[in-house]
């Protein structure tokens, strides 16, 4: 449950950010009048969208160490590379976000961290039956 919450505050902060620091502070630098700087106009929206994504991020890496609780009993510690990879990632994300050079590798450290996880539960689950519930 807990992984699942953290999932859920991620997704609603992380999509704040994105409608805020980018949907709202676009469309407020296109409407500002001409001649204008447009600086004192989105910067209170970038702050605003900060704020959010990191609460987003933050709820990620809580969603990462709540699976890996949850999937050791199961899978013990052959969940352990993905979660590391996981948890760098993460930690490197609320700051870096999407942007290069560190925020591509952010991405792609998510990207070998969720793979790693996925390969480790779903190869080592084979021949045995699902827990109900």
């Amino acid at each position: 449950m807990a992984a699942w919450t953290g999932a859920f505050v991620y997704s609603a902060f992380y999509t704040g950010l994105d409608a805020v620091a980018g949907i709202a502070a676009g469309t407020t630098v296109e409407h500002a009048a001409a001649g204008t700087s447009p600086g004192p106009l989105k910067r209170p929206l970038y702050d605003v969208g900060e704020s959010l994504g990191q609460v987003g991020a933050y709820a990620l890496i809580c969603a990462v160490m709540a699976a890996a609780v949850a999937l050791w009993p199961r899978h013990g510690a052959r969940v352990l590379p993905g979660t590391a990879i996981l948890l760098v990632a993460g930690w490197s994300f609320v700051d870096s976000h999407i942007f290069w050079p560190r925020g591509v590798w952010t991405m792609c450290g998510f990207a070998l961290g969720f793979a790693l996880l996925a390969w480790t539960t779903r190869s080592h689950s084979r021949g045995r039956p699902r827990a109900e519930g």
